[in-house]
């Protein structure tokens, strides 16, 4: 009988132990690089909340908390990490899988790389492995497992982090297997924590990180799991999703490393907002559109994207990241969607608020069926005196077809790393180490607290 627990396993523990192609490992220095700006931007909205939580666990001793100035339990230390890292929605994803994988699997890796004196070698295979983790499991479970109410990243997330410490750490097959079927029963996460007045979304990332060290660390001591965890009557794939498909985690099917397909974000928002934006800032730019003569706007866009983002009700900035009408609208007025961008004082900004409202969002037939190859989006500008203005954007800007450049990735880091606190040298020094250089991760660690 068929074991896809053994033939996924077989999968990553091949590619984690087998040569890795340069042009790999500099797309995960570019993905480190990215999440770290992320990261210790993040603390500058977070810290303040989550000292507190480190206090009530008395810890002071183990991993570093990023730019937070003290230390917690790795688990821990990977918790309030990851949470900082997706906060203001800049991190990496895949649209063919629909999982952030950066900030599950990178705070993960750069704490277990702490704490056993690793080297940047290291950190690199074990975040190569935990998106091929992810993605592959994203593409298997995927829409059904979203269309369950699944958030992927926090599912599938935490089995990324588990094989990301996995390869770091130099796993045996056996520890790789205990430790797959150890996260398929921690892998939690659901999409009513994104919606409303909620603020837990970056908890279902934290948590996947600091879940996925705990199950890949029960199985390095010894413990294991069941000869399946992925099927079978009570396996953790039918639990996941009605319908999926495991042609995915066989390696002679896909031999490639799928790092390379991931996307990166320039807008603080919702992977789902990214087309309209470029939609309404390619609008704004081509002909000087005056947003306070604007009638109406529509957006028409694949449903999957629709679903879920089409909110007009904004209570918080964290929320207004999800609404594709709030992002047209601000990106309309303020010609930029970056992170200073969603702040309490656009939320309740007359003119933003009045386009929102003249905002409508509806699926397209076709656009949906481009999907996942093209997430597209068609934004209409109609202005008082019937002027129409139309913008189509087929691929957001970060996506592979339209990548960023790495000057680009540059600027985003020193952008996000002074917001948090971080002087100019110090993030030269850190971008240096993480694109140039191999050293050992406390070394690095060193600037980041």
């Amino acid at each position: 009988m068929i074991n896809i627990t053994d033939i996924f396993t077989d999968t990553l523990y091949e590619l984690a132990n087998g040569p890795i192609p340069e042009e790999v490992m500099f797309e995960a220095r570019k993905c480190v690089l990215d999440l770290l700006g992320s990261m210790i931007g993040g603390t500058a909205w977070l810290k303040d909340r989550l000292n507190p939580y480190l206090d009530l666990m008395s810890e002071s001793e183990g991993s570093t908390v990023v730019n937070m100035g003290r230390k917690a339990s790795l688990q821990n230390a990977t918790l309030v990490n990851g949470m900082c890292a997706h906060v203001f929605d800049m991190d990496d994803g895949h649209r063919f899988s629909t999982v952030h994988l950066a900030s599950t699997v990178i705070p993960a890796t750069l704490a277990v790389c702490e704490r056993f004196d690793l080297g940047m070698e290291d950190l690199l295979r074990g975040v190569i492995i935990g998106y091929e983790t992810g993605i592959r499991l994203g593409r298997c479970l995927q829409p059904s497992h979203r269309n369950r109410g699944f958030h992927s990243s926090g599912t599938i997330g935490t089995l990324g982090a588990a094989m990301a410490v996995a390869a770091a750490m130099r796993f045996t097959r056996a520890e790789t297997k205990a430790a797959l079927s150890a996260a398929t029963s921690s892998a939690a996460g659901n999409n009513r924590m994104m919606l409303g007045s909620s603020t837990m979304k970056p908890y279902n990332i934290g948590r996947a990180g600091h879940d996925g060290i705990t199950a890949a660390l029960i199985a390095k001591a010894g413990f294991v799991g069941p000869e399946n965890s992925f099927e079978d009557q009570f396996g953790w794939l039918p639990s996941m999703a009605e319908k999926y498909d495991v042609s995915g985690l066989y390696l002679e099917n896909d031999p490639n490393f799928n790092i390379l397909g991931a996307y990166h974000k320039p807008y603080a928002s919702c992977r789902h907002t990214h087309a309209a934006i470029d939609g309404a800032l390619g609008v704004r730019a081509e002909h000087e559109v005056d947003p306070a003569k604007v009638e109406r706007i529509i957006v028409r866009m694949y449903g999957q994207g629709v679903k879920g983002h089409e909110f007009k009700e904004i209570p918080t900035a964290v929320s207004g990241k999800m609404s594709i009408p709030f992002c047209v609208a601000l990106a309309l007025v303020k010609g930029s969607a970056g992170m200073r961008d969603f702040s309490e004082e656009n939320i309740h900004d007359p003119l933003i608020l009045d386009i929102l409202e003249k905002t409508d969002v509806y699926p397209d037939a076709e656009m949906t069926s481009w999907v996942p190859k093209k997430r597209a989006a068609n934004v209409e500008v109609i202005l008082q005196d019937g002027t129409h203005f139309l913008k189509q954007v087929d691929f957001a800007k970060g996506e592979p077809e339209i990548p960023m450049t790495l000057s680009d990735f540059r600027t985003k880091f020193t952008d996000l790393a002074c917001y948090g606190g971080k002087s100019e040298e110090e993030t030269e020094r850190i971008a240096k180490l993480v694109l140039e250089e191999s050293p050992r991760v406390r070394e690095l660690i060193d600037y980041l607290k």
